[in-house]
């Protein structure tokens, strides 16, 4: 009987921890992609590093959610990845280049496209490609 109790308490002292407590700003969806660094005129040893993938509320688009990632991929790109994002929630997915990442020029490189809106479903995954440029 011992053992039943404590393999109740055990069960449900695991459920509690694994349900809810998210507090709203956490979810089941991630936003995943790549960025193209240009050919040429860019000055920087670690872009990508320098990189920011910022997924907001619109009415918040600075306060980035979930967990940012990105990291150096094949050829001129970094890939990334934000997960634990809100699912079934309009998103403004964006980037942000750190102010160490310059052109040749000494400018700081244009992204595009400018930030748009995505709404993931639960445990789904939406796809947004951004490029940087260097001058025309």
């Amino acid at each position: 009987m011992y053992r039943i109790a404590v393999a109740a308490l055990v069960l449900a002292a695991s459920g509690c921890a694994t349900m809810g407590g998210a507090g709203g700003r956490e979810g089941n969806a991630t936003i995943a992609g790549v960025i193209r660094l240009p050919e040429s005129g860019l000055r920087a040893d670690d872009a990508c590093g320098q990189l920011q993938v910022i997924v907001a509320l619109p009415d918040a688009p600075t306060t980035g959610l979930g967990r940012a990632m990105v990291k150096a991929s094949r050829g001129n790109r970094c890939s990334f990845t934000v997960s634990g994002v809100p699912s079934d929630t309009e998103l403004q997915v964006g980037l942000a280049v750190g102010g160490g990442l310059k052109c040749e020029t000494g400018a700081t490189p244009t992204i595009t496209p400018e930030p748009s809106a995505v709404k993931v479903s639960d445990y789904g995954t939406a796809t947004r490609d951004f490029s940087l440029s260097c001058g025309a």
